[in-house]
C-alpha cells in the first residue's frame, strides 16, 4: 500500500484512497474512474508539486483471475 503524501513510482493502474481508478504513464496520470464514473480518457493529470500526491494512499490495481 503506498504511503499517504507519496506517488508510487511504476507505472500502472492505481486506486486512490477515494476509490478512484487512476493509470500513472511515464508522462503523467490519468484519471480513469471518478466516484463509478468514466472519466474522459484523453485528458492527462500533468500536475507538479504534489497534487496528485492529494489523492494519496495510492494501491496498485490487480486483475482478478478466474
Amino acid at each position: 500500500m503506498g504511503e499517504a503524501g507519496t506517488e508510487p513510482q511504476d507505472t500502472g493502474m492505481y486506486v486512490d484512497r477515494d476509490g478512484d481508478i487512476w493509470e500513472k504513464q511515464e508522462d503523467g496520470w490519468r484519471l480513469i474512474l471518478q466516484r463509478g464514473v468514466e472519466v474522459d480518457p484523453m485528458s492527462l493529470w500533468d500536475w507538479t508539486e504534489g497534487h496528485v500526491r492529494d489523492y494519496a494512499p495510492f494501491m496498485p490495481v490487480v486483475a482478478a483471475m478466474r
